[in-house]
């Protein structure tokens, strides 16, 4: 399988960029998704010049608006480079699927990055990376994430299954603009997005249904599609989807194996087996009795199982 490109900070592949001629190394990503990733590196604050190591800047509130500022002396803004080099970054990241950023900082952080009043104090309210921001504003549908944020296992599937999405929709559909490709993505994404959300699930299936050639057709469609993956699947709707898929097993499994999966349903429920459980055995009966329905549904297998993903409640 070809790796799918994935744009990242890059002191956290180990290269010494930080302002302190340090590193952020990020074992996770280089050890384990670097098997199936290929990386984009990207360092906005050595792009648009300043050395390493060289002295730290922060975020400041000002009346007119968040600025990137040399701590010692605020003369020294890099609001605009930073802002411009994100506009000047987009043609290399049409064909990326995900952004992994350097949490906290004033140029890469996209979540919550500690901003100060021009007199040094603290200010209330937290704000995004001033590169970050742009990128995020540029391309809101972009999976992108915090690599602190990716300790949280629950957070952690959900960006790689957002980052797989996006892979398949782009090699599956973009490549195919005919009404069936959509149609069949839809299919296959059907219990996975019913597990996130069963409401948007449904005005996907109405957008389907009206499927025809055209551009913005698909763009709603994968708007709505991103919006439906972006918070991360609970307890109760995975219990529900799993439900739904004994129900193809009717006919095909006896009482006592049809028992077994209720009892592991109701563990992962209660919180004692974690979701792979179940899913391991929706999917090894369903390719024992060949029901290739379900064997094409990306909810049994939407990123490769050496990521151990599924191994958390």
């Amino acid at each position: 399988m070809e790796k799918i490109k994935i744009a990242i900070s890059t002191c956290l592949l180990g290269q010494e960029v930080r302002y302190n001629g340090g590193h952020k190394h990020a074992p996770f990503c280089t050890q384990i998704l670097s098997k199936w990733f290929e990386y984009v590196p990207i360092c906005p604050e050595v792009e648009i010049g300043l050395g390493v190591p060289r002295e730290p800047i922060r975020l400041v509130m000002e009346d007119d608006g968040v600025k990137a500022k040399n701590v010692n002396d605020h003369k020294h803004d890099y609001t605009e480079q930073l802002a411009d080099l994100a506009e000047k970054r987009l043609p290399d990241l049409k064909d990326v699927c995900g952004y992994i950023f350097m949490q906290k900082s004033p140029s890469c952080g996209l979540f919550r990055v500690k901003a100060y009043l021009p007199n040094g104090m603290p200010h209330n309210e937290p704000q995004s990376g001033i590169y970050a921001k742009a990128i995020d504003d540029a391309m809101p549908l972009l999976p992108k994430e915090e690599a602190g944020r990716l300790n949280d296992m629950r957070l952690r599937e959900n960006f790689i299954i957002r980052v797989f999405a996006t892979d398949r929709w782009r090699r599956e559909v973009l490549t195919d603009p005919s009404p069936g490709a959509l149609v069949d993505f839809h299919r296959q994404h059907k219990f996975l997005l019913q597990a996130h959300s069963e409401v948007m699930y449904r005005d996907l299936g109405r957008i389907v249904a009206n499927a025809g050639d055209g551009e913005k057709l698909r763009d709603d469609y994968f708007q709505l599609f991103m919006q439906c993956l972006a918070k991360p699947a609970k307890i109760k709707s995975h219990v529900n989807v799993l439900y739904h898929l004994l129900g193809f097993f009717k006919k095909e499994l006896p009482s006592d194996a049809k028992a077994s999966i209720i009892k592991t349903i109701e563990q992962y429920q209660q919180k004692k087996v974690f979701l792979m459980t179940p899913l391991t055995m929706m999917r090894h009966y369903a390719e024992v009795h060949k029901i290739n329905y379900l064997l094409d549904q990306v909810y049994l297998k939407p990123y490769p199982n050496e990521l151990g993903l599924q191994n958390h409640l």
